[in-house]
């Protein structure tokens, strides 16, 4: 889950017990990641920019900025079915009621997936295990039972969530989750967390400690940073992760070298707060690009190495502080460098499609030439996870 992850009947359970039902709103790998081999083309985003200029006045200067221009957004997913792949477990179990697809990874020829099931929220999170021998068509519980939960860490509050996993290249299973340190919901403060297994079912061990922490006092990630999507590349490792203050979400970058040891991006011609110590790589949509559906807050990047580059997943919301209010919406950006983004027109996923009253938290896997989009949809008072594919590469037209 985000931090808008725990939706409008996905956090029912914990609202009634406060005597109300609150309708609100409820983590792609590299390629590199497994046995598959991506060649990543030189697609460079276009140059034509959509251009605003704003006037400074008193001091007389004009400053003009410019846009990328979106891509069209419309019939690039594909739901496979109208029923979930990966479902709740039986009930009164520790994933009876809402399961999200968490992690994901194409590895020696099968996807990998590590589920988040819990009931209720905030609650104790377990994580699953579930896997497909044939690109999603049929799905294999491997374990009942959850294969981490990160209790037994000092730094986890509330939860511990599967975000992103990659196999290392000396078969280390590597497991990137975020905390949920605060009893309520959206406001909760979080920080990155990592756990290593020589296979998936584990044993899972833990660091220590957190790999990633919000930034200082005034930042724009001083609240929580979550969600991380990790992608292993030629020159070591690089995070996608949502940072947030109490009332707004932005996405950032971290690189390192070893999985471990994390800087964040810091654009050295920022220096004054917000972005004094680091820098996000994408902000809120600017109204004077015109009617763009992605205006206050961006967070939960998915981002996925491919044949179109690196191509991100990523969630909007009206809101994160609203539990009645919020509304998510899911787009599309690429991008050369995983610096500047080029973004899609529009949702590319919608409820509607397959009849569901909303959706939650995401996964995006890129395999043989395939995406592969996860979904948690709502369904009455529980959530499952939904799989929806593209084939071949992306229409990037405007």
């Amino acid at each position: 889950m985000d931090l808008l992850q725990g939706g409008i009947v996905r956090r029912s359970t914990a609202m009634l017990a406060a005597g109300m039902l609150l309708l609100a709103a409820c983590r792609g790998a590299s390629t590199a990641e497994g046995s598959l081999t991506t060649t990543t083309t030189t697609r460079p985003i276009e140059t034509t920019t959509v251009p605003s200029t704003t006037t400074t006045t008193g001091a007389s200067t004009t400053t003009t900025t410019t846009f990328p221009p979106r891509f069209a957004s419309v019939d690039l997913f594909t739901f496979v079915s109208a029923g979930p792949v990966i479902t709740n477990g039986p009930d009164l179990e520790w994933d009876w009621q809402h399961t999200d697809p968490g992690a994901a990874v194409y590895h020696d020829g099968s996807i990998h997936v590590f589920q988040n099931g819990f009931v209720g929220w905030p609650a104790p999170v377990g994580v699953g295990y579930w896997r497909s021998d044939d690109l999603g068509k049929t799905w294999i519980e491997v374990s009942e039972d959850p294969v981490f939960d990160g209790t037994d860490l000092d730094y986890v509050g509330r939860a511990a969530l599967a975000s992103s996993v990659l196999v290392d290249d000396d078969g280390t299973w590597v497991l990137y989750f975020y905390t949920w340190d605060s009893p309520g919901w959206p406001a909760g403060q979080s920080k990155i967390g990592r756990a290593t297994a020589p296979s998936p079912t584990g044993p899972w061990t833990a660091d220590l400690q957190p790999v990633l922490f919000p930034g200082p006092a005034g930042s724009w990630d001083e609240y929580a940073v979550l969600a991380p999507s990790v992608i292993k590349t030629e020159t070591g490792y690089e995070m996608y992760f949502a940072g947030r203050t109490r009332d707004g979400a932005m996405i950032g970058r971290a690189t390192s070298p070893d999985g471990i040891s994390w800087t964040k991006y810091d654009n050295p011609a920022t220096t004054d707060d917000p972005f004094g110590a680091s820098d996000p790589v994408m902000r809120p949509g600017d109204p004077r690009e015109g009617n763009v559906w992605d205006l206050r807050n961006v967070m939960q990047p998915r981002v996925a190495l491919t044949n179109d580059g690196y191509v991100m997943l990523y969630t909007a919301a009206n809101t994160i502080t609203d539990p009645v209010l919020i509304n998510q919406k899911y787009g599309l950006a690429v991008s050369d460098d995983g610096l500047e983004w080029r973004r899609s027109s529009g949702e590319v996923i919608t409820p509607g499609t397959i009849d569901t009253a909303a959706f939650w938290y995401t996964e995006l896997l890129f395999a043989e030439g395939s995406y592969f989009l996860f979904v948690e949809a709502a369904r009455g008072n529980e959530t499952e996870v939904y799989l929806a594919t593209h084939q071949g590469p992306l229409s990037l037209d405007g």
